[in-house]
């Protein structure tokens, strides 16, 4: 099952094809009103909806059944985004889009991309992939792995979340051997093929793939 998730980041990141993606949808803080705003059908919202002032709150919860709008405290341990995440996980999603989490507050974007070093979701960041205009970010658990190249995409980039031993990026335009590698982003590279072998024994690899702005 895939579910897409919108968070609350600045329109003009989306992708042009962004309704058009296939699944059920569930948005996350002002993603929620950016959703209903533009007549999605969707399932859930996650939240503290601090974004949204009081009567966009009220217009919200009219939309949607009690059950629906899942709020939380504005004082909690994960961010809007990471909730909505976790709920994507526990409803069965194999497969988790998440959009409008670039752009806009600095924290916010790292906190998204960072979000599998948080308790209780290594486990399910090979599901997940942020997805704006421009960038696919994903997650790789320990092993021998393929990236396969995205359409349109020129740039691979490869960074560590805490320690990561023995990675390996094999067949990519820039090889790589680092017996311990920590949170630096081996940026710029590309792919020869369709795919790019690495492997690496312990930790959690962020990949990005990239293209250039207006292409």
């Amino acid at each position: 099952m895939r579910v897409n998730i919108l968070a609350g980041g600045p329109t003009e990141f989306w992708p042009d094809d962004l309704f058009d993606q296939p699944g059920t949808w569930l948005g996350a803080d002002r993603g929620a009103w950016y959703l209903k705003e533009a007549g999605i059908e969707f399932d859930l919202a996650v939240g503290d909806f601090d974004s949204l002032s009081t009567a966009e709150f009220a217009d919200l919860t009219a939309h949607l059944t009690d059950t629906d709008v899942r709020r939380f405290p504005p004082e909690k341990d994960f961010t809007d985004t990471q909730l909505a995440i976790k709920t994507a996980a526990d409803l069965g999603a194999d497969e988790i889009k998440v959009y409008g989490a670039t752009g806009g507050r600095l924290d916010h974007l790292l906190a998204n991309l960072t979000f599998p070093a948080m308790p209780g979701f290594a486990e399910i960041a090979e599901r997940v992939e942020l997805v704006d205009q421009q960038n696919s970010v994903t997650y790789l658990l320990p092993g021998e792995k393929a990236v396969r190249q995205i359409s349109g995409m020129k740039y691979l980039g490869f960074m560590p979340l805490g320690i990561v031993d023995n990675l390996k990026i094999l067949d990519a335009k820039y090889t790589l051997t680092q017996p311990k590698s920590r949170a630096i982003m081996w940026s710029s590279n590309e792919f020869i093929n369709e795919l790019v072998h690495l492997s690496f024994e312990t930790g959690i690899i962020v990949v990005t793939q990239s293209k250039d702005g207006g292409s």
